[in-house]
Formats: C-alpha cells, sequence, structure tokens
C-alpha cells in the first residue's frame, strides 16, 4: 500500500514537471566578471523574488524547472556583482516566449531591449555597499561661507591701516566724522529691550487706571 502510494506521488511529479516549463540559461563573462567561477556558490537566478530559483553552475548554466505559464521578473542574486534584470513570458509548452530586459521602476507594460534566446546574462558593475570616505580638501575650506568670512575679516585687519595710512588727511577726517556721527545715531536711537518695557509698562498703567 504504502509503496503504491509512493509510486502514484512520484507520478503525480513527473506529470507537473511536464506540464511545467523550464528556463534555462547561463552567466556569460566579460571585462566586469572575466571568469564564471569568481562568482561565489550561494549565486542563484530567481524568478519573481524567489518563487522560482535554481543555483548557478560551476560553468555558468542555470535551469530553472517546474515554472507555470504567466510573466516572471528573472534576478541574478549575487553578492559580488550587479546583473540586468530581465522580463520573461513563459508558456507551459513553448517555454519562454519573449525576453525583454527591465529595471526597478520601470512600469511592467515598458518593455526595453530584446534579449536573445538561449539567455546569457553578463554582469553590468560590481556590487559596492559601501562609499569610500573622502580625504582631506584643502580647496573644498573656500567653498565653506564661514570660511570665506573670516578670510576676508582677515584680510581687513591687514589692508585697512595701510588704506587709511594712505588716505588725504581732508577724507580721513569725513570718514572719522561720519563714523562718529553713526555710533551717534545708534546710540540715541531706543534699544528694543527699552521698547518692550515702556510698552508693557503703559499697558500696566491702563489696566490699573481702568480698575480705578
Amino acid at each position: 500500500m504504502l509503496r503504491s502510494a509512493l509510486l502514484f506521488f512520484i507520478a503525480a511529479c513527473l506529470l507537473a514537471n511536464a506540464e511545467a516549463a523550464t528556463v534555462t540559461g547561463s552567466i556569460g563573462v566579460n571585462g566586469i566578471l572575466p571568469d564564471v567561477r569568481r562568482l561565489r556558490p550561494t549565486t542563484r537566478v530567481a524568478l519573481n523574488g524567489g518563487a522560482y530559483s535554481a543555483l548557478v553552475k560551476a560553468n555558468g548554466q542555470f535551469e530553472i524547472t517546474g515554472v507555470d505559464t504567466g510573466s516572471y521578473l528573472l534576478e541574478v542574486q549575487a553578492i559580488d556583482y550587479v546583473f540586468p534584470k530581465v522580463r520573461l513570458d513563459v508558456d507551459k509548452e513553448q517555454g519562454i516566449t519573449r525576453a525583454t530586459y527591465t529595471g526597478y521602476g520601470a512600469s511592467w507594460e515598458t518593455r526595453g531591449h530584446t534579449v536573445e534566446q538561449p539567455l546569457e546574462l553578463k554582469a553590468k558593475a560590481p556590487a559596492i555597499y559601501f562609499t569610500e570616505r573622502t580625504g582631506f580638501n584643502v580647496l573644498g575650506m573656500f567653498k565653506n561661507p564661514m570660511f570665506l568670512m573670516i578670510g576676508f575679516s582677515a584680510l581687513m585687519m591687514f589692508v585697512m591701516p595701510k588704506i587709511m595710512a594712505n588716505m588725504d588727511p581732508e577724507a580721513l577726517k569725513e570718514m572719522s566724522q561720519s563714523q562718529a556721527d553713526a555710533q551717534k545715531m545708534l546710540a540715541d536711537m531706543p534699544s528694543l529691550s527699552g521698547i518692550f518695557s515702556n510698552a508693557q509698562n503703559q499697558g500696566k498703567n491702563n489696566q490699573q487706571q481702568r480698575r480705578r
């Protein structure tokens, strides 16, 4: 009885695989990935994030079996390399009917360039997970507004005495008088704290008069 049930289960699995498609392809070499043996043993090819998947063999070949009819996003899940993403249209009887490049953010209805079959996927860039820290940049200091203000103030400290020494005495006297007038004007102007204080005192006096 147990043997019959086991044979029936095996037959059902074989029948299900026979009615499903198989997606095959390979990882190609280029300047970024000159040898497929550089891929880690955990590198796999997945459809729709892992609904169907298979490990990449040592020779770069992969084979995903039991794929139902539908449209899938094929991704190469490699730690050290970035591969292009491909949209596959799969039919149980015909296998891959169409393959086009796609990517994140692109509409599912938008199709890129057609991928020739059999599928051969090549790395487009090495995977970079960290941003290299930049070193000290002297020119970058001159882009800092605070540094520019300090530099201008220091420059004026050295330049202004020389300008004052070479000025005409009459012009120097007029400039000194203008500075004195400006300081006197500022001194005569009431401060903001005094204005607020007077306003508060006047408000209190008005309230006291109303109560009386």
